[in-house]
């Protein structure tokens, strides 16, 4: 809440998106359907124990066996 005890919202914008203010750096936003910024989808580790391949997300440096729960680090 602001000092004086109102309340500002923001305007949704209508109809087309070409005249919104983007970050400093870019000359416009996204197209339509296009995804900004990098996803890194992750890898497959083999477990020591069992030898079975497991899905790990991107940044993490452990986890636990899918087939046996064995421990694993990355």
């Amino acid at each position: 809440m602001s000092p004086t005890g109102t309340e500002k919202k923001g305007q949704k914008p209508s109809g087309d998106l070409d005249g919104i203010k983007v970050a400093a750096g870019q000359k416009s936003g996204p197209k339509e359907g296009e995804v900004s910024g990098h996803m890194s989808p992750g890898a497959f580790y083999i477990c020591w124990n069992c030898s079975t391949p497991n899905y790990v997300p991107f940044g993490w440096n452990h986890f636990y066996c899918f087939s046996c729960f064995a421990l694993n680090r990355v």
